[in-house]
């Protein structure tokens, strides 16, 4: 029996699987020929039939979010694309929907730039980029980058804030005239991303807004989205504002103790002072530093006034007279005791008046300490909380 050589045999068989593959394998072929013809094709000219400004679609697909508020900046991980069309690269698609090509740097690209960027590093795994083109010539670039950026925040309603961290693509060196960016979808997010020390809120249509730049050198177009993130105020809550609130209420214990025991008084008062300045300078040191009062001084500094105030009254009623200050323990004393000298033994009407109307100020001074600071809580949570 007649027998083919080997060889033979290996060359039918690598033909056949090139046959097999001959659809998408030929139209990429024509795609790279297309490409690398330098005649009548030049990577440094847009695509423009007419003379027309070039329309660059924008995708996003943000993988994960990581924001530094101390210091008002942004990590990213996210797949970016662009889209446009590009008529010298059509091609004949029977069989193919279209090719996708490695080396996206041998075709014109949009010369686009991330306006807040600090450092832009490509992340993915080998290839980092593609260039898919169709028989149309729609071409659609994309790549997964790393974005570290600038994000400017505003913290007058701090820890009851919401940020809006913008991603600005623009154009670098192409005009407005010449190409122009628009949003091709909405941008999509992981199921799964979770901001630390943020709620990442909807995205809305509003977040989407064109932020073109005039200068010296003409119009350049820019596109911008707007992420909108709630700071998860629980956490605050729980390590500042309810820790704050309960050496307040420390120092009011200060009323219930009788006015004689001055020590006792003067420690239930100065301690909440003296760590609530401490922890409040420790915490600040944290936080961003920003030339205007936020939302969490204005609650720390009237919890310090209150404290201070309380400390300011148990020291004027030890100068005044220790068991004259409370009016509570006068009340409760029994009566086989020896009583202190009485209004009644005072020599004269005036005296006793005065020393009426001293002791009614105390009072009205305690109430006005526990009800203010009662009705600033109250006011504070309804303008900030819920108001948000």
């Amino acid at each position: 029996m007649w027998k083919l050589p080997a060889v033979t045999l290996f060359v039918l068989a690598t033909s056949l699987s090139v046959g097999a593959e001959a659809p998408e394998g030929q139209a990429t072929q024509i795609v790279l020929e297309k490409l690398r013809d330098k005649e009548n094709y030049n990577s440094a000219v847009r695509p423009s039939p007419h003379g027309d400004p070039t329309e660059v679609k924008v995708q996003m697909y943000i993988r994960e979010i990581d924001v530094d508020d101390a210091n008002m900046k942004a990590d990213f991980d996210l797949t970016f694309r662009m889209v446009w069309n590009d008529p010298r690269l059509t091609y004949d698609g029977a069989g193919v929907s279209y090719v996708n090509i490695l080396t996206p740097h041998l075709a014109w690209l949009p010369d686009a730039f991330f306006k807040y960027a600090i450092t832009t590093q490509l992340e993915s795994v080998y290839p980092e980029s593609y260039l898919r083109v169709y028989p149309n010539g729609r071409l659609i670039y994309s790549t997964r980058l790393s974005l570290k950026q600038n994000c400017p925040m505003n913290f007058a309603r701090f820890p009851h804030d919401t940020q809006d961290c913008k991603i600005q693509v623009a154009s670098y060196g192409y005009t407005a005239s010449e190409v122009f960016f628009t949003f091709d979808e909405e941008v999509q997010i992981g199921k799964d991303l979770h901001v630390e020390k943020f709620h990442m809120e909807n995205i809305k249509e509003n977040m989407f807004s064109y932020c073109n730049t005039k200068t010296a050198t003409g119009e350049y177009s820019c596109v911008q989205i707007a992420i909108s993130i709630r700071r998860a105020f629980g956490t605050y809550l729980l390590e500042w504002y309810l820790p704050v609130i309960f050496l307040v209420i420390v120092a009011y214990f200060s009323f219930l103790i009788p006015g004689d025991q001055f020590l006792a008084r003067l420690l239930l008062t100065l301690i909440p002072l003296i760590s609530l300045a401490s922890f409040s300078y420790s915490f600040r040191q944290s936080l961003a530093l920003v030339p205007y009062v936020r939302a969490l001084d204005i609650f720390t500094g009237i919890s310090l006034i209150v404290i201070f105030a309380t400390l300011v009254y148990v020291i004027a009623c030890y100068i005044k007279g220790g068991q004259k200050c409370n009016v509570a323990a006068d009340e409760a004393r029994a009566p086989d005791e020896e009583a202190p000298k009485e209004l009644s033994d005072e020599p004269s009407a005036f005296r006793r008046a005065i020393n009426k109307l001293t002791k009614r100020a105390e009072f009205l001074s305690r109430c006005i300490l526990v009800g203010f600071y009662v009705f600033f809580l109250f006011v504070y949570f309804a303008a900030y909380c819920g108001t948000g």
